[in-house]
């Protein structure tokens, strides 16, 4: 079989015994009770799996799901990702305890569209159907399974099977194409080994492209596997695409390593987190403490949680309210992803919603800068998003990893994004490879605090160059990274609001300038050190106590400027002393020819004290060079 071009996902919903299982089976001729004990049983289990084309329509994946209130975890680890639900009540029984928690859960988790089957209809009077089908009409009233079709029908008889099909067509047909998405996401539900083949997993793939021969991630361990083969409804294929039931086999992983609940991700495309801020609505009569402890599902995982309440004791029945879950264990999602929460006991479903931030860092209670940060990023696109989690970052940014992690995004989307926010001057890129983005008013604001430490500091420090960059980033207001001291500066050297090089930070109208007392000092100073030759004085001539200060700014100037230098031991050499001794050096050896430290000493007749210091500077300006205890004319 060729497979279509298009797919849906389908999955059961209903009360145990109500016939989902044979219905699937009558609808596709393949029977998803795959266990032997379901079949000795006669009652579902686990998930189960089938698919058929349905005539001008897609190709329709369908998981079974187990309708025993005990094995509802198996019904949620399914559930997730599907594209519509045949709810299914049986016309002997009606509606069941499992129909309500079952329809709740597809509500919790943003199910658009269904339809109804009502089964078993050989089984009961006209009558009788008519009342069963009055009551799930009260049943669905105000859920999104109202005015869906209601289709009877009976398994064993044939009868319904034509008109449930067209239903099924025409809801399928609605529906909007999935999103491929640009991050490989596939909960895992199925773990299982091939011989010959070895690590096989299945899924609904969420979003993404899956390929043989890619390379993938499992988390929330981080193992990384290769893609030996790709099955779409046992079916070899060259790439699984967003929506298909998928079965990935892998390599360099062994069985016993991979769980249900695992998601197989694209490689640094998902970071698992014990922290999720949510929105929470709790399901009619269901209430909830803070610190509440509760079952978090998402995907095909389990989870438990506490449930942190930001404001306020408790969330009232039916209310809806931002909380963040504190997870167990770490588990990886992206914003918008739905999710549904159970009593941790006894077990029954009280509510679910949305992922708003799947990165957070712990709030505390009536935090209002995490309330205000929750308010603009629910329901907020890649672009809003983005802009909100920078402008909360301020002068610190955020990188290009920790982005593509809260946005769910490739980095070359990333990189789009953070061009257009700039364009419209909400961010600033400092950095491009790696990425790394600050908030467009703090940047403005470092760039002012910037100028004016650099003004001050020439005001205090008139002789100096520069100001040196580790004295800015040490005295800025709030302390940032490299990357964003760095980048802000060089966008700064370019508008030519300073200057940046060896000599430190400057504004570009500063001038090193001696007034008539300072050149007096220096040339006091160069005269000084000139006459002492290669044996320089041990103290400077004595000086008025008051221009201490002056005369110490003006020789560390001659310092930085060079004309003066600074040796080993503090000993100060005039630089055009030290030309003379190299120049002399060279007229008296050649290339290669070795001299010895006394050799040295006896020709320029100069004390060890000062022999020593010399001659190791002139193996740093790799004039000489050591070899035991001679040196060699370079």
């Amino acid at each position: 079989m060729a497979l279509l071009d298009r797919h849906a996902i389908v999955g059961t919903a209903g009360h145990i015994d109500h016939g989902k299982s044979a219905l699937v089976l009558a609808l596709t001729g393949t029977d998803p009770d795959r266990l032997q004990e379901e079949r000795e049983r006669g009652i579902t289990i686990d998930l189960g799996f089938a698919h058929f084309a349905l005539e001008g329509g897609p190709l329709v994946g369908f998981i079974d799901v187990p309708g025993h209130e005990r094995f509802v975890k198996n019904m949620l680890a399914g559930i997730g990702g599907i594209d519509a639900v045949l709810f299914v009540v049986a016309a002997d029984e009606s509606i069941m305890p499992q129909s309500r928690e079952h329809l709740a859960i597809c509500e919790l988790l943003g199910v658009g569209t269904g339809v109804v089957a009502i089964t078993k209809c050989d089984l009961a009077d006209a009558e009788l159907v008519d009342l069963v089908e009055l009551e799930v009409r009260d049943l669905v009233e105000g859920t999104f399974l109202e005015g869906a079709p209601i289709v009877r029908c009976s398994a064993r008889t044939g009868a319904g099977l034509a008109e449930l099909r067209a239903a099924l067509a025409e809801v399928l047909g609605d529906t909007a194409p999935r999103s491929p998405g640009e991050i490989v996401r596939l909960p895992v539900d199925r773990v299982f080994t091939v011989r010959g083949f070895g690590t096989v997993v299945t899924g609904t793939l969420l979003s993404g492209e899956i390929r043989a021969g890619d390379k993938l991630e499992l988390l929330p361990g981080g193992s990384h596997v290769a893609v030996r083969g790709v099955q779409v409804y046992g079916e070899a294929v060259a790439a699984a695409g967003a929506g298909q039931r998928t079965a990935v086999n892998l390599q360099g992983v062994e069985v016993d390593a991979v769980t249900r609940g695992d998601v197989l991700a694209t490689p640094a495309g998902l970071a698992p987190t014990h922290l999720l801020d949510v929105r929470l609505r709790m399901l009619p009569d269901e209430r909830l403490k803070h610190l509440q402890r509760v079952r978090f599902h998402h995907g095909a995982t389990e989870i438990l949680a506490r449930v942190a309440i930001l404001d306020g004791p408790e969330i009232a029945a039916g209310g809806t309210a931002p909380v963040q879950l504190r997870l167990e264990a770490p588990y990886a999602c992206v914003p918008g992803d739905r999710f549904v929460i159970r009593r941790y006991s006894p077990m029954r479903t009280i509510g679910g919603g949305e992922v708003i931030d799947n990165l957070p860092t712990k709030h505390r209670r009536r935090d209002r800068g995490a309330r205000l940060l929750l308010d603009r990023l629910e329901g907020a696109g890649p672009p809003q998003r983005l802009a909100a989690l920078v402008a909360t970052a301020g002068a610190t940014g955020l990188d290009e990893q920790h982005l593509r992690w809260r946005l769910g995004v490739s980095a070359a989307s990333l990189r789009a994004l953070a061009a257009a926010e700039e364009a419209a001057g909400r961010l600033q890129i400092v950095q491009q490879d790696p990425l790394y983005v600050v908030d467009g008013a703090a940047a403005a604001a470092l760039e002012a605090e910037i100028a004016a430490a650099v003004a001050a500091y020439h005001d205090a420090s008139p002789l100096h160059a520069g100001m040196p960059k580790s004295e800015l980033a040490a005295g800025l207001t709030v302390q940032v990274p490299d990357a964003v001291l760095d980048g802000v500066l060089r966008r700064m050297t370019a508008a030519e609001q300073v200057r940046s090089g060896a000599a430190g930070i400057s504004l570009p109208e500063h001038r090193v300038a001696l007034d008539p007392e300072q050149a007096h000092i220096r040339a006091e100073l160069l005269s000084f050190y000139e006459a002492g030759g290669w044996s320089p004085q041990d103290s400077e001539p004595a000086a008025d106590p008051g221009a201490a200060a002056v005369r110490e700014a003006v020789l560390h100037l001659l310092l930085r400027r060079g004309e003066l230098v600074r040796l080993r031991d503090g000993l100060i050499f005039h630089a055009g002393q030290l030309a003379r001794l190299i120049e002399q050096l060279r007229a008296r050896h050649r290339a290669g020819e070795a001299f010895s430290v006394a050799e040295f000493k006896e020709w320029t007749g100069i004390s060890r004290k000062h022999a020593i210091p010399l001659l190791e500077y002139l193996d740093q300006q790799r004039v000489t060079r050591r070899v035991g205890d001679h040196r060699v004319l370079v």
